[in-house]
């Protein structure tokens, strides 16, 4: 899902409405010094697109109708200065309504208005006839498939979601090309905590299917990432409550045992087991990120030590598989144990929702669970957070909840993982302090496991994706580019016809 998201960075970002509307003014008022007819056609951009918005459900709010505005007066002024036609941006503002309506085939005629209204001449008709050519040649140039992605489809949902926020555009697009998977849906319960768990994956991003899973399944408890991946995305709202009903936490009593650690090269495993089960926690030495094994036990992918561009080689995954199936076999002794569970709910730029800590007390040995609900979490912030609790008398098993609910949520800023954003260490204080005062209570242990089939990405749709943003999106930003020239130099040349 890298290349998807990095689409999000790359996108720009403009100031707040007021601000942008007044400088839009004014940079068309300083442009009609150059030619009165330059204001005028600021003024027909900005009013027909205001139209828009009822006739062809433009989603453009009032900051990009004035950026608009400017942006395609200021593409047309070199022509109109040189004696040419305004239609030199039209090619643009048809692409702009295009993918930015849901109105589609109003796109054309609404975008040619400025243009006729500004100047009602057979050379503003042969101009828009040249580029009305044009974007019906790009827009089929858009209609190709790589693999199970038609690209138009992509651009027009994906432009449409990043307008509105609203992701019925993404998921009917993603819906499209589903792969039906069935998982588990696991949930461990200590006293009055929660620890909630599924194959599924949360993503792809911002509030988009599977992004809201930590969210939804964080209620009483805390989400606990599990080996999986973004093939296993959830596509719609709709395949997320089906799990969210899914999850069951007292179908039976469990009987808890000594935990133990066991290490490899490049990865560490803190188990918990039970009688009639075993929770097992896999963190990364130097870094880990999403991996998939087979287990009947319930393993954790802590998430917990954020290397960028990093992606575990199968040596690695076999590394884990080993690691794991050796918590697996080791033999424990029965113990009792008291518990407290300590949320603290917390927003920074990489903090989605909370923090939490599942403090678990065994007599000699002292655990504590401590989970941040972020993408990812950086080492040294790790480290910092174990010697926080290390200094309670608890070993602190650190995991996030790869929430992938901040990728994507402003322009040019990618996701970071917890510790990254300075707020994040005041919030690990918080949290410590509030564990400092927890009282301790005799934990009683409950277990319950359902399956349920849902609709995910999978791993066709993931993959042709990831071809299709990074392959084809060059090309199809330089076809663009000669087209727009192309455009805007037969309108310049009109002024010679008759």
């Amino acid at each position: 899902m890298r290349s998807v998201e990095a689409l999000y960075y790359k996108l720009f970002s403009i100031p707040r409405a007021e601000i942008m509307l007044v400088a839009s003014l004014f940079a068309a008022l300083l442009l009609s010094l150059l030619d009165a007819s330059l204001l005028y056609l600021w003024a027909l951009v900005f009013a027909v697109s205001l139209a828009a918005l009822k006739v062809a459900k433009l989603k453009f709010d009032l900051k990009r109708i004035s950026f608009l505005a400017i942006f395609i007066t200021t593409l047309s002024t070199p022509a109109v200065v040189l004696k040419g036609n305004a239609t030199a941006s039209a090619f643009v503002l048809f692409i702009t309504y295009y993918f930015c309506s849901e109105r589609k085939a109003l796109s054309v005629p609404l975008a040619s208005l400025p243009y006729i209204a500004l100047s009602p001449q057979i050379s503003t008709l042969i101009g828009l006839l040249i580029s009305t050519l044009l974007f019906l040649l790009y827009i089929r140039i858009l209609d190709v498939k790589v693999g199970v992605v038609r690209i138009r489809n992509f651009v027009e949902k994906f432009v449409l979601f990043w307008l509105t926020s609203n992701p019925k555009f993404m998921e009917e697009f993603l819906e499209d090309s589903a792969d039906d998977f069935e998982g588990r849906v696991r949930c461990l319960a200590v006293n009055e905590a929660r620890l909630v768990q599924t194959d599924f994956h949360p993503g792809p991003f911002r509030n988009v299917g599977g992004a809201m899973l930590v969210e939804k399944l964080s209620d009483g408890g805390i989400y606990l990432h599990s080996p999986t991946s973004h093939a296993r995305n959830p596509v719609s709202a709709e395949e997320v409550e089906k799990i969210v009903s899914a999850v069951r936490c007292s179908e039976k009593a469990l009987t808890p045992q000594k935990p133990f650690k066991v290490e490899s090269e490049n990865f560490e495993a803190y188990c918990f087991p039970f009688a009639e089960t075993r929770m097992v926690f896999v963190s990364g030495k130097r870094h880990i990120d999403d991996f998939i094994i087979n287990s009947e036990s319930f393993v954790v992918d802590c998430h917990n030590a954020y290397e960028e561009n990093y992606d575990p080689d199968e040596g690695e995954v076999g590394e884990i598989a080993r690691l794991v199936k050796v918590a697996e076999e080791r033999t424990s002794e029965p113990s009792n144990a008291k518990s407290a569970f300590v949320r603290v709910d917390a927003e920074t730029d990489s903090l989605c929702g909370y923090a939490a800590a599942v403090l678990l007390d065994y007599g000699e040995e002292r655990y504590a669970i401590v989970v941040f609900d972020a993408n990812n979490v950086d080492l040294r912030f790790r480290r910092h957070v174990e010697k926080l609790f290390g200094e309670m008398g608890y070993t602190a098993v650190v995991a996030s909840t790869d929430n992938h609910a901040k990728t994507g949520m402003r322009a040019k800023l990618a996701y970071k993982p917890a510790g990254q954003d300075e707020r994040d260490w005041e919030v690990a204080e918080k949290l410590a302090n509030c564990c400092r005062e927890a009282e301790l209570k005799d934990a009683v242990f409950s277990y319950g496991e359902r399956r349920v089939k849902v609709k995910v990405m999978g791993e066709k749709l993931l993959r042709d994706a990831e071809v299709a943003v990074e392959r084809r999106a060059k090309g199809l930003i330089a076809t663009f580019l000669a087209f727009a020239a192309t455009n805007y130099l037969l309108s310049t040349m009109l002024r010679f016809i008759a």
